[in-house]
């Protein structure tokens, strides 16, 4: 899992913006880019400036988070 801070919450569009740590998995360095959520009850869970775990890949073409919890 990678390491993050939700930065927005899209929810009609089933997005969120997360300032991340590398994602090794994808060979991605940190940054600040936007992603779809496999399960939109995600977006639910968190709020802008939680910390989260958060897993990525890629599906279809685009960035998809599948996986997210908050970080105490």
């Amino acid at each position: 899992m990678s390491s993050g801070e939700v930065k927005k919450i899209d929810k009609e569009t089933q997005k969120i913006t997360l300032k991340h740590g590398e994602i090794k998995n994808m060979d991605m360095p940190g940054m600040t880019m936007v992603f779809k959520v496999l399960d939109p009850s995600l977006l639910d869970k968190v709020k802008v400036g939680d910390k989260v775990k958060f897993k990525a890949e890629k599906r279809n073409g685009a960035l998809v988070v599948t996986a997210m919890e908050t970080v105490q």
